[in-house]
């Protein structure tokens, strides 16, 4: 399992690295949470540790901040704090779970895994929902078919299935080579160039209501609605 640990304490970040790597969990470390939405926004995880006081962004508003863009990662949060209000903020926005400082760490892991037998996450939403709806669209995964507000948008074939991929890795930034080798299955590299892609996302842009593909200078594309 991936997870994003996310605490300004260098210590204690180590130590609790450390503990998931020899529980074969692959942790990755941010300690801001300006440092967690960027790694958020380019890469995938399964899971986040968040810490409620940190620099720059601190825990509540980098989860508000994720929940705005329609990024659900099931999250626990870690507090130093023993007040109740505190932890009633955190349940509302709709954390997993929580621990109060200091923790076991056979603890922390135990209410990791319960968390996530619970099947949480927004990628597992995407991949088992045939109906998604986000920024005035809706996505019917089952029949293709793509609506803002009740009106259909008419997309072709390869245009959706674009649409559809970029959305599924929401947030991670999709190569041209990538997107090319999955939509055109079936093509033949010497009748067909990239620069098709190019065109089918010129067109997507065109027929979609909101400008939310953003290109990426020499890496590709990306749905993040910056």
């Amino acid at each position: 399992m991936k997870i994003l640990l996310i605490d300004d304490n260098k210590t204690l970040t180590e130590n609790i690295a450390t503990y998931l790597g020899n529980k074969w969990h692959d942790c990755h470390i941010a300690h801001d949470g300006e440092m967690a939405f960027d790694m958020i926004k380019v890469d995938t995880y399964d899971f986040l540790i968040v810490d409620r006081m940190m620099p720059k962004i601190d825990g509540l508003s980098l989860i508000r901040m994720l929940k705005v863009r329609n990024i659900h990662i099931p999250f626990l949060f870690l507090t130093a704090l023993s007040k109740q209000i505190d932890k009633i903020e955190w349940l509302e926005i709709g954390a997993d779970d929580y621990l109060v400082k200091p923790f076991d760490l056979q603890e922390l892991v135990l209410r990791i895994e319960n968390i996530m037998r619970r099947g949480q996450s927004w990628t597992w939403k995407l991949k088992n929902s045939n109906l998604v709806t986000f920024w005035g669209l809706t996505v019917n995964f089952e029949s293709n078919l793509v609506t803002c507000d009740g009106e259909h948008i008419e997309l072709s074939p390869k245009e959706y299935g674009l649409f559809e991929l970029l959305l599924k890795n929401q947030w991670k930034v999709l190569d041209r080579n990538f997107l090319y080798e999955t939509v055109w299955w079936d093509y033949d590299p010497t009748e067909a160039t990239l620069d098709t892609i190019n065109v089918h996302i010129a067109h997507l842009r065109k027929k979609l209501w909101w400008d939310i593909i953003r290109t990426v200078k020499l890496a590709g594309y990306v749905i993040d609605n910056n």
